[in-house]
């Protein structure tokens, strides 16, 4: 588990958007290719606009891998990329994302990234890292990657106080997901029992298992005086760029007799209280859907 601490300006954003970006599976003939480049579009479009990648940012899937299949290869693979499957993906992925870059707070790795490891001992996920600092114009030696798990603090600050500093600290909770199943049940008791037990957090984000849906739990504290105070803890599953069916080919959804799922995405809006520093600030959730 990892924890990053990014900061963040009121003078360049009085509020925040945060899109998680998970489980877009390039190179997959699956993959939605234009929502996600709709997406991207409006991270670079928005000044206020931030995002944290959440794994399974390519297929990943190489011919030595059991999973392997080439007719759901997206139609751009050519022979010679074959030779390297996860490098071409890998570098077509980096060029989409190469104009948000710089808004990048965090990348979490996936279970996709993490068999190209099992498979070729080749650590793609460091390599994703390394380039989107480059890329974005970071530190070298700033923290972006998260690992399969960690936090994400992100601090406001107003510096037009002229004693100190005010700052208000929005926690995420960040993991690439490890629940599975075909309905919505054990997805929403997992995400329960995980919001009471990082009761820290502001907002859970976990990807993974594909769906989009939000819940508001609560969780109790008391104070050493005796005041009792809630706390509310937004978990949200980010959704997925990799439809279901595709023509001409059989995806892995449909072999593991997988529901149909729309391809969908959140954005987390973050709205900080700058004048009562002392009372939670706002946190919705956005679920949007493909058209």
């Amino acid at each position: 588990m990892r924890v990053i601490i990014s900061e963040v300006s009121r003078r360049d954003c009085p509020s925040l958007a945060l899109f998680p970006v998970g489980d877009v599976h390039i190179g997959s003939k699956a993959c939605d290719e234009t929502a996600l480049k709709e997406v991207i579009g409006h991270i670079k479009a928005m000044p206020n606009a931030r995002w944290i990648g959440m794994g399974d940012y390519c297929d990943f899937i190489n011919q030595r891998d059991p999973r392997y299949d080439p007719s759901v290869l997206a139609d751009w693979v050519s022979m010679s990329d074959l030779s390297d499957l996860a490098g071409a993906q890998k570098r077509y992925f980096l060029d989409l994302v190469r104009p948000i870059a710089d808004k990048c707070v965090g990348l979490l790795q996936g279970n996709h990234e993490a068999s190209i490891v099992k498979h070729t001992e080749r650590d793609i996920y460091s390599e994703i890292v390394t380039s989107i600092k480059s890329d974005g114009g970071h530190d070298s030696d700033k923290p972006l990657g998260l690992g399969y798990y960690g936090w994400v603090l992100l601090k406001f600050l107003d510096h037009k106080r002229k004693k100190q500093d005010w700052s208000w600290t929005c926690r995420l909770n960040c993991h690439h997901g490890f629940t599975g199943g075909r309905l919505a049940g054990a997805k929403a008791l997992n995400a329960q029992r995980w919001a009471w037990t990082h009761p820290s957090a502001n907002v859970v984000l976990m990807g993974h298992s594909h769906n989009t849906s939000v819940q508001v739990e609560q969780v109790e504290h008391v104070t050493p005086q005796g005041n009792v105070y809630t706390h509310n803890i937004t978990v949200a599953y980010c959704g997925s760029y990799l439809r279901s069916t595709t023509p001409n080919a059989t995806t892995y959804s449909e072999r593991m007799g997988m529901l149909p799922m729309p391809v969908s995405r959140i954005v987390v809006h973050i709205n900080p209280h700058w004048s009562q520093p002392n009372q939670d600030s706002s946190v919705r959730i956005e679920t949007i859907p493909t058209k």
